[in-house]
């Protein structure tokens, strides 16, 4: 048995003694998971406590010289918020650790500190205001060392991320109109491989406009102007070309309806245009759409389906990223303690400006079995797998998981 196999089965063992009390005086509770919960005054306070071990047979998703490992994955995350009236003000902290038996050259520790706000001036007026910071890492073989750069780097690619942003909405639930207006800061910082990662720390600035107008009670149509302006600390590039500075407007409209319990659904089509500062890149403009449907045919089943086709930023080839994703997802509860859930989704990546195009399919399945309202037990299997023009991009990865989750109180 491995040694990061023996500290999870020690570490669940652990968290299964400081339940034990609870169970025995609560063994007739078999309810729904729910996180512990403290009171201080009026605060809440919710901790939690996750542990995943999983086997990976291709960590650095290559196609040759795949490396396997077990894997031990531990986040504590604290909640702490206020509730006043429908307004909330909300501060989490979280960290996330990796440990890689066969691989400790890629043991890392995620920080991330998020704080949220919900205000309602009154039924017409709301605004969410929030704010990220995160010091993390991106695993070797995603990101900036996909492809054949994983085993040439020695260690993963770490970065900072600062976030804030608000929305305001402006009309009640039971306005004939309602507009909503967002606006977001994303900066990105990376910290080591300078040489290359230099050319990827980036502002990205994102404002929209939404206007809804209620056709039905349960049903709206909408019209959405959405602004991105990015802004890379270099000027420059090390693909050759030049600065990735650019401006993309998204110009949607749509519809979002609730038309019963058991149906529920949002689309938005549209289109976008990418304008590069550069004369060195070629803009580009298409057709644009985001539909996120919902169907439960019991109030214990649903199925999700997803499909977009959005711009993403260049992790090294390219101009931009024109991704498209399909996937469907289904969750059903078999009893009050025992769930599924399974995914599958298909994906395709252009990279603009370059020769690289790649098929992504991925799936999940994973098992939850809630064994007392403050202890889940689950477990599962993923899939990948990436089919690219360029063969050094080309990967399979399968991967068997286990699970607790354990909310402390």
């Amino acid at each position: 048995m491995t040694g990061i196999v023996f500290r999870m089965i020690k570490l669940a063992v652990i968290a299964l003694i400081m339940v034990a009390p609870a169970l025995y005086a609560q063994t007739l509770q078999t309810g729904s998971y729910r996180p512990g919960n403290w009171q201080a005054g009026p605060v809440n306070i919710t901790p939690e406590l996750e542990v995943e071990t999983r086997y990976v047979d291709n960590l650095f998703r290559t196609d040759v010289d795949e490396k396997s490992t077990w894997v031990l994955d531990t986040l504590p995350r604290v909640k702490a918020w206020i509730q006043d009236g429908p307004s909330t003000y909300a501060l989490s902290a979280q960290l996330q650790d990796f440990r890689y038996e066969n691989s400790s050259d890629d043991d890392f520790t995620d920080y991330q500190v998020n704080f949220d706000v919900h205000h309602e001036f009154n039924s017409r007026n709301a605004i969410n205001v929030n704010a990220e910071y995160f010091d993390g890492h991106e695993q070797r073989g995603t990101g900036l060392t996909e492809g054949v750069i994983a085993p040439i780097v020695d260690e993963p690619i770490e970065f900072d991320r600062a976030s804030y942003g608000f929305d305001y909405t402006y009309g009640g639930a039971g306005s004939k109109g309602r507009l909503v207006l967002a606006a977001k800061n994303v900066e990105y910082e990376y910290q080591n491989f300078r040489e290359f990662t230099a050319f990827r720390d980036r502002d990205e600035s994102t404002y929209s406009g939404t206007f809804f107008w209620k056709t039905h009670p349960r049903s709206r149509v909408l019209a959405e102007v959405r602004r991105l302006d990015l802004q890379y600390d270099s000027s420059v590039n090390n693909d050759g070309g030049g600065s990735l500075d650019s401006t993309e407007m998204m110009y949607l409209v749509g519809a979002e309806w609730d038309a019963t319990s058991k149906t529920n659904g949002s689309i938005r089509l549209g289109r976008f245009d990418r304008d590069f500062d550069s004369g060195l890149r070629e803009d580009s403009e298409g057709f644009q759409w985001e539909i996120d449907l919902f169907w439960r045919p019991r109030t214990y089943s649903q199925l999700n389906f997803e499909t977009l086709r959005i711009p993403r930023e260049t992790n090294g080839l390219g101009n931009f990223i024109d991704s498209r994703e399909t996937s469907l997802l289904w969750d059903h509860d078999w009893s009050a303690r025992s769930s599924t859930h399974f995914g599958v989704t298909f994906a395709n990546d252009d990279y603009e400006g370059s020769e690289r195009n790649d098929d992504r399919v991925s799936a999940k399945a994973a098992y939850m079995f809630n064994w007392h309202p403050n202890l889940k037990l689950g477990g599962g299997y993923r899939f990948e797998e990436r089919d690219s023009d360029l063969d050094i991009f080309d990967y399979t990865l399968n991967e068997f998981f286990l699970e607790v989750v354990l909310g402390l109180r």
